[in-house]
């Protein structure tokens, strides 16, 4: 339809660009926060998910998301986003206690496989600071590396050389683990490496075939690690070491 007049269709724009500006991600936290908080958890839902569709993340937001969803009694809803913000926030207390919180509430209670101490030691590593932070210091640390190593180059003296190339050669070393660290941690924020259950209830298979067999048996909001992928299966590992395969669409990933 074609407008005639055109101070009508200026007066049209302006008023779809003054509605844009209107639903700006800071304005939609606040409606999404006081409709939370006059407990109307579905229309804070709906706001919360409306900043991320938009293309905006944080480890608040999912929080926040996490905690209207568990209100709301969507309990692996809760779990996913709840994991999608200890995912960049690992160390985060309130994240933490929230998804013991939940777990303890659904259906399957999985012992977990305590880790080996070095696979342990490596993950606080990897979750020690975040992705900038780590890029920051190691670049602090190349560069007092090759600093050091410039100095032993051009010392005379004989204790400066050797102090300067060993503590050198330390920080180089050190800049080696720092982006291996930050590489790794970087892979684990863009990949999908772990999903939540979303089905109900799910029979987990021996093979990636509707007719294998039942291997045990599944339940919304559990976390699974994700293994291998076979057309429209998934193969997952569970906490206590279990393996099998479930169709891609009984679960989300986080």
């Amino acid at each position: 339809m074609k407008c005639k007049n055109p101070t009508v269709f200026i007066a049209m724009l302006l008023l779809v660009a003054f509605q844009a500006v209107s639903q700006n991600p800071e304005q939609l936290a606040a409606k999404a926060a006081k409709s939370y908080n006059n407990l109307q958890f579905a229309d804070a839902i709906a706001q919360y998910e409306k900043i991320i569709s938009s293309g905006y993340e944080s480890y608040s937001l999912y929080y926040n998301l996490g905690n209207a969803y568990f209100r709301n009694n969507e309990l692996a809803h809760a779990v996913l986003n709840y994991e999608k913000a200890l995912k960049i926030a690992p160390n985060n207390e309130n994240i933490l206690h929230n998804i013991g919180v939940v777990n303890s509430k659904l259906v399957d209670k999985v012992e977990t496989i305590p880790e080996l101490f070095y696979i342990r030691w490596w993950k606080q590593l990897l979750n020690l600071m975040d992705i900038e932070t780590q890029s920051i210091l190691n670049i602090v640390l190349f560069t007092f590396g090759l600093s050091l190593i410039a100095v032993y180059i051009a010392a005379n003296n004989l204790a400066i050389r050797k102090i300067s190339f060993w503590t050198g050669i330390a920080f180089l070393l050190l800049f080696g683990v720092g982006s291996i660290a930050a590489s790794q941690r970087n892979h684990y924020l863009t990949e999908h490496h772990e999903a939540i259950v979303f089905s109900q209830t799910v029979n987990i298979k021996s093979s990636p075939d509707e007719n294998s067999k039942d291997i045990f048996v599944l339940h919304e909001g559990i976390k699974v690690t994700l293994l291998d992928v076979v057309a429209e299966w998934q193969e997952i590992r569970i906490a206590n070491g279990s393996v099998g395969w479930i169709k891609t669409v009984d679960i989300k990933k986080i």
